[in-house]
């Protein structure tokens, strides 16, 4: 039986350490990932995108709920 081999420890993108999920921030603002979307393509949030993935940056989220609005 070949030993086991010990899974790597890539480096994770920046973008991926600093940035949520569509699908968590709706959760995190109870909101759908439809207004999430709507949002984006408004302009009113940021986004960075990570291959396939769309991420808003979690400084962006803060400072938003900071705000307590994003400021319509």
């Amino acid at each position: 039986m070949a030993p086991m081999k010990s899974p790597s420890h890539q480096e994770m993108p920046e973008e991926l350490e600093v940035s949520v999920t569509l699908t968590h921030l709706a959760h995190r603002w109870n909101i759908s990932r439809r207004e999430v979307r709507r949002l984006l393509q408004i302009g009113k949030l940021p986004f960075v995108q990570v291959a396939d993935q769309i991420r808003v940056p979690l400084d962006a989220v803060r400072a938003i709920e900071e705000a307590g609005s994003l400021g319509e």
